[in-house]
């Protein structure tokens, strides 16, 4: 989570070009929404038992448990023509890369609705459980949550493609998940009926990407001052208890 905005503030200050960042977890971890309660949505006596850790986004958007999946982050300047963009029209335009990255593995996926009514994620806290844009569907089950934050001079979205999904993991850790039957959440596994491997993956996002979205891609590692910022946030704000707990 530094390291995503430490990529923001460094490509809203003109120091990095826009920024596609893909990554994995190392154990299953759980995420909050920058608004959302800490009492809400999340059994912290299951997270403890089980060893799951749980962090605070800089981003909205309700409680996720990343696990088996590909995780992305897009970082980019906001003066210049994504700033003329609503929060909706920047959301639209990015997942549009996602709905790339899919139709690649094969797989026909569509927006979620923008109706304004509270979906089941906004009673339960739970992110999965929201199907209203910007969730990606698959047969009208949601296989990608993701969120968006802006500051004065970038936008910052992120999110989670599933690759598999541990319901009885989700129902351990979140009282909201559904108990009488498979939740409206599907993963790559289930409707491709294999597990698509990291390069397959990353090759997919990519070519999206720069066909759908931001044009050709450069890989690239951290800049030394990306690296010193992430640590600094790490230190002051993600790897706190104060700002994990502060609501």
């Amino acid at each position: 989570m530094a390291v995503d905005e430490a990529i923001a503030s460094a490509v809203g200050e003109g120091a990095v070009g826009p920024t596609l960042r893909l990554y994995g977890w190392l154990r299953p971890t759980v995420s909050l929404g920058f608004l959302q309660r800490g009492s809400v949505g999340v059994d912290r006596g299951a997270c403890r038992r089980r060893g799951i850790p749980v962090v605070r986004r800089i981003t909205g958007g309700r409680a996720v448990l990343h696990g088996e999946e590909l995780t992305y982050s897009v970082a980019l300047p906001l003066h210049g023509p994504w700033g003329e963009l609503s929060v909706a029209e920047s959301f639209r335009a990015l997942n549009g890369g996602l709905l790339g990255m899919l139709r690649r593995l094969g797989v026909a996926a569509t927006l979620g609705s923008c109706g304004s009514a509270e979906a089941a994620g906004g009673q339960s806290g739970l992110c999965f459980l929201a199907r209203r844009m910007p969730a990606i569907l698959v047969a009208g089950r949601k296989l990608i949550g993701s969120a968006q934050r802006r500051a004065a001079s970038w936008l910052l979205q992120h999110g989670s493609v599933l690759v598999e999904l541990d319901e009885t993991l989700h129902r351990d850790l979140f009282p909201g998940w559904p108990r009488g039957g498979a939740a409206e959440v599907t993963c790559l596994r289930e409707i491709l009926g294999r597990r698509p491997g990291g390069e397959e993956l990353i090759a997919a996002m990519g070519g999206a990407w720069e066909a759908e979205v931001g044009g050709p891609l450069h890989p690239g590692r951290l800049t030394p001052g990306e690296r010193q910022e992430a640590l600094r946030l790490m230190e002051c704000r993600y790897a706190t208890a104060s700002w994990t707990w502060q609501r």
